[in-house]
């Protein structure tokens, strides 16, 4: 019987999927049995390697990155808030705020705020005890910050920041807090910072000058954060800062908003919108007021991270060859008989994939296994102690998960390699054992 050409091109497709898949499972069962058959310490070491490549790509990225949102975290927290609210591009003060404050207290997922106040003077510490006008007075540029103690505390926890003296007590009025930056023992450290005071303890008396009004301050504490905007500044109660620049509540110069861990601050920039409040102030996310230099070094940082990978996928992909290729050498006899009984070259090579495919992913599994269940959770109990911030591992499920499939498709492309290499000689030289 003569079939037609469509019968015969449908016919000769379906015994091509047939032998396909017919080799695809004989493929898988050679290489599950040569998996039980090798030996356990090869395997343990081909799956440790595995492991430590995916930790290095993974793990390492994400501590340069950790580095960095660590920095962002501390910014966050101990500086801007998680929203910012600062005065329009037209205008130096936020208006209107002590309203923004009424609304902000009656919005929900709004934990606290701290309303501050910012102005230019100088602190002069041996304003009393030099004995000449012409001796180089003990005295520094500052930049002050007037607060409200208790509110500010509730926002970014600046008592915990205290490492000499004390925070402001309730009825504190001529008190301050000085910033390390600001301190000559403690700036030493960075040769960029030469304005600083040599002599200023807790409880010593010092000069604070703005303008052509001076009134002496007790230095309550001293404030050390690795958020450069908190270490070089000076802090003051926001009532006394009002009085001496003359400054009426109503015009903060910022206002950083703690919320809820639950509320999206998206959700209450946008209710802050609703109320008219953009007509005031510049309304911003912590995301949206962030500094850009630390934008563009996490990204330098990823990028860094993603190369030393890299190299980590490139070392294991040729320990995979080579460990493969020597593999299916020493069993190329044995490749020749199959190949002589008729098994499939296609289902030779598969078998050696399928090898590379749960080294891979036996090594990974354990490498996810010890990032999310260890090493994540580590580093936020006891972070990375740097001068500029405490790093943390950072590792994001999908970012994770791409670096996974490409070391699992180079595990397989070095697997693939060496068994074609085999697989595909003379099947009676093989047999042989001649080249």
């Amino acid at each position: 019987m003569v079939l037609s050409p469509w019968r015969e091109s449908t016919r000769a497709k379906h015994y091509n999927c047939k032998n396909n898949m017919r080799s695809f499972r004989v493929g898988l069962l050679l290489g599950w049995r040569q998996l039980q058959r090798a030996s356990l310490w090869t395997t343990g070491l081909i799956v440790f390697v595995m492991m430590i490549t995916f930790l290095n790509l993974v793990a390492v990225s994400g501590i340069l990155v950790g580095l960095i949102v660590g920095s962002e975290r501390a910014f966050e927290q101990q500086s801007i808030g998680s929203v910012t609210i600062t005065p329009l591009d037209t205008e130096d003060y936020i208006q209107n705020s002590d309203v923004i404050a009424n609304i902000l207290q009656q919005t929900p997922g709004v934990v606290d705020f701290s309303v501050r106040y910012t102005s230019a003077g100088s602190i002069t510490a041996d304003y009393r005890s030099r004995q000449s006008p012409n001796d180089e007075p003990d005295q520094i540029s500052a930049r002050l910050t007037g607060i409200d103690p208790t509110r500010e505390d509730a926002v970014t926890r600046l008592s915990e920041s205290v490492v000499e003296g004390d925070y402001f007590l309730p009825d504190d009025t001529n008190a301050l807090l000085i910033g390390i930056l600001n301190l000559e023992r403690y700036s030493e450290n960075f040769p960029d910072f030469t304005n600083s005071l040599t002599a200023a303890f807790p409880g010593d008396t010092v000069l604070l000058t703005i303008g052509s009004v001076s009134q002496e301050f007790v230095v309550r504490g001293i404030v050390d954060s690795k958020v450069g905007d908190v270490s070089s500044a000076i802090f003051i109660p926001e009532r006394e800062l009002r009085r001496l620049i003359g400054r009426a509540s109503d015009q903060a110069d910022r206002i950083a908003v703690r919320l809820d861990q639950a509320v999206p601050p998206e959700r209450v920039q946008s209710q802050l919108d609703q109320a008219g409040l953009a007509d005031s102030a510049k309304i911003r996310t912590f995301d949206e007021a962030l500094p850009k230099f630390l934008i563009d070094i996490k990204n330098t940082f990823n990028v860094l991270g993603t190369f030393i990978g890299s190299i980590g996928i490139i070392v294991a992909s040729i320990t995979i060859f080579i460990i493969i290729f020597i593999n299916a050498l020493s069993r190329r006899q044995q490749i020749g008989i199959l190949k002589g009984i008729g098994i499939d070259r296609r289902a030779i090579e598969i078998a050696y994939v399928f090898q590379a495919a749960v080294y891979a992913l036996a090594g990974s599994l354990l490498g996810v296994l010890i990032i999310y269940g260890f090493l994540i959770g580590y580093f936020e109990r006891k972070p990375i102690d740097f001068p500029f911030s405490d790093g943390i591992l950072v590792a994001e499920p999908l970012t994770t998960l791409t670096r996974f499939c490409v070391l699992f498709v180079i595990t397989l492309i070095a697997g693939f390699i060496p068994a074609w290499m085999i697989a595909k000689q003379n099947t009676l030289n093989a047999i042989l054992g001649r080249n």
